[in-house]
């Protein structure tokens, strides 16, 4: 019984095989992405090295570069680390998973939840904005708020980089130290700074944009970092909309 038939047995009849070129077949299985479209699998017979190769031919790129492009070194780490994950690797855009012929049916299997996963826009877009969200305010200051000379990762304490400003802008009397916030831990740290701060009685006024004050830290997180703070913005989309008004605020005499 060769592998075609083996795979026909295991998935109980439920799939079908199309012959690509020689030694290219393509699999018709009921595996499918969340849209209800079939994922694409080809099986690479010819190998030399007695395993065969499961590969999407560059088709699962492509098809989410009509909605993303991986262009950004954090898009490009949470791709990587999906395929690590799953053992999964890429080559000139192709996708693959080699595996011994008698672990055919477990390794597409693997290989389909791991192509849907890297081409499922819900998930996907979910983790690169959360990886994004430093970035992505950083991007928005030094485009949206240069005339007021964002310094990034300053020091007001040159002995202890714990205490590093995400953005000083030096634009009044008393600069403004602004800090992104995504996480309880980052929280944390930035309530610890804002409190040294003041027993240091450095002269300051301490600006939070947090990723989602409501579901991103905790209620008594969230409690410290008001009471330790001057001024929040409980979102990033918040931050973009009400950024221009408040900085021009605080630069007029």
């Amino acid at each position: 019984m060769n592998v075609l038939d083996t795979l026909r047995r295991e998935f109980n009849g439920r799939v079908a095989f199309r012959e690509r070129r020689p030694g290219v077949v393509q699999v018709l299985a009921p595996l499918f992405h969340e849209d209800g479209d079939m994922v694409d699998i080809f099986l690479d017979l010819a190998d030399g090295n007695g395993k065969v190769r499961i590969s999407d031919h560059g088709l699962t790129l492509m098809r989410l570069s009509f909605n993303l492009d991986v262009d950004t070194e954090s898009r490009q780490r949470i791709f990587t680390r999906i395929l690590s994950e799953n053992r999964l690797q890429e080559q000139d855009g192709r996708l693959f998973l080699e595996t011994e012929p008698d672990r055919l049916y477990p390794a597409i299997l693997q290989f389909a939840q791991t192509v849907a996963k890297v081409s499922s826009m819900q998930y996907y877009r979910r983790e690169v904005i959360q990886s994004l969200f430093y970035e992505l305010l950083e991007q928005f200051i030094l485009e949206n708020l240069a005339e007021y000379n964002p310094r990034p990762r300053t020091l007001p304490i040159p002995e202890h980089d714990e205490y590093e400003v995400d953005f000083q802008f030096d634009i009044n009397r008393r600069p403004l130290f602004l800090f992104g916030v995504r996480d309880n831990a980052k929280a944390r740290l930035v309530t610890i700074s804002c409190l040294e701060f003041m027993r240091r009685r450095i002269p300051f006024k301490s600006v939070i944009v947090h990723e989602d004050f409501e579901a991103g830290i905790s209620r008594r997180d969230r409690q410290r970092i008001t009471s330790a703070s001057d001024k929040q913005f409980p979102s990033l989309d918040d931050f973009r909309e009400n950024a221009g008004q408040f900085f021009a605020r605080e630069a007029s005499p």
